[in-house]
């Protein structure tokens, strides 16, 4: 069975998410039985940009904290490893650090701030599509990986949590190389697990305190859940998380291919602590999804062409012409007219929903079509 603790918290003052947590660890057998002294512990948060912990958008720092307090109370060494959207340098990581209130979570603890930019290649005996990969080579070197992910809606993969968040251990814009191999929503999915695979986190909790729906990853809205989910399995807890939100895991591609591989088994999914009941809001907004399958690439739209899925479309009122999406973009088909307003060359978008994701002033909008609307899938309350 693989345990998932499900523990609340009204809000994030230190003192009760540092007893959540702890109660967390408790029950997934003490974090001294993970835990040695001089130990080099890796604490991996969600720092997708420079967004302020009140945007919901990055893991909260005081989460980051109690686990830092917790690790180092064991006698561990504890560091923050991250490798966030956008080019990998230490002026965007320090940029970044003081945004998400990194910086001054390290400062009370004493952890380290990494800003060691090597990489290390591995082989992953285990995956599907990624059979080498380099990750950050902290992450290679640590004796144990806390994987710290935020619940959040996501444009291209329906839901971003613990398997997901381990495409920041893959370094800056190699991630663009990724989006651009594996196009195919089922295939990137797929390599999504093999990264997880492949930097094995020991430990996974998911900060739903507020959590973010609508259009997430970074231009959503903050969610009031008051929840902190944790286990040593990162499916199990994104299965559990999605339950809290009410939508189907097999409409999730990350979990629905996870299951096909053997990787979730959700008849063995033990949820410990507050019920699903006590904590599933009145509702979630989550992007829609379609019931034909689009996602894959395979099935009736993809007969019918790019033209139907849906597509990122740039506010030009709102755009600040900042050249972030250019710079996130995969195929590199951003780029300003005869006018200075930027532009998308629809014929080589891939529909990776980068630009939409890294814009900081939420100035790209997914548009969908009728047809999407018509077939979209609809959760049941």
């Amino acid at each position: 069975m693989q345990k998932v603790i499900i523990e609340t918290s009204e809000n994030y003052r230190f003192d009760r998410v540092l007893q959540a947590v702890e109660r967390i660890f408790d029950q997934l057998g003490g974090l001294s039985s993970f835990v040695k002294p001089g130990m080099r512990v890796a604490i991996k948060p969600n720092l997708l940009m420079a967004k302020k912990p009140d945007d919901a958008a990055t893991t909260h720092p005081h989460v980051v904290k109690a686990v830092i307090a917790l690790v180092q109370q064991a006698g561990g060494i504890a560091s923050i490893v991250e490798s966030p959207g956008g080019p990998y340098n230490a002026t965007l990581l320090r940029r970044i650090y003081g945004a998400t209130g990194m910086e001054a979570a390290a400062n009370e603890t004493g952890a380290e701030l990494n800003y060691d930019l090597r990489v290390e290649k591995v082989e992953n005996a285990e995956a599907k599509i990624v059979k080498s990969l380099k990750i950050l080579k902290p992450l290679h070197d640590a004796d144990l990986i806390i994987n710290l992910a935020k619940l959040k809606t996501h444009g291209m993969m329906v839901y971003s949590g613990a398997v997901k968040n381990m495409f920041g251990s893959i370094a800056g814009l190699e991630k663009a190389d990724y989006h651009m191999r594996m196009s195919e929503y089922d295939r990137f999915a797929d390599s999504l697990i093999d990264i997880y695979l492949a930097t094995k986190p020991r430990l996974n909790i998911i900060d739903g305190i507020i959590a973010m729906e609508g259009e997430g990853p970074s231009s959503g809205v903050p969610k009031w859940l008051g929840v902190l989910l944790g286990s040593t399995d990162g499916f199990a807890c994104d299965y559990a998380a999605l339950q809290i939100i009410n939508v189907d895991y097999r409409m999730v591609p990350v979990l629905r291919l996870a299951q096909e591989r053997g990787l979730l088994r959700p008849e063995e999914i033990e949820l410990i602590g507050a019920s699903i009941e006590s904590v599933r809001p009145d509702d979630f907004d989550v992007p829609a999804l379609s019931g034909i399958k689009s996602r894959s690439g395979i099935g009736l739209l993809s007969l019918i062409g790019k033209r139907l899925k849906p597509k990122p479309v740039i506010l030009h009122d709102v755009c600040k012409l900042c050249g972030k999406c250019m710079e996130v973009c995969p195929p590199k088909i951003i780029k300003p007219d005869e006018n200075k307003q930027l532009t998308i060359d629809y014929s080589k978008c891939i529909r990776c929903f980068c630009c939409h994701e890294f814009c900081p002033e939420k100035a790209i909008k997914i548009k969908k079509t009728a047809f999407n609307k018509l077939f979209e899938y609809k959760r049941l309350s």
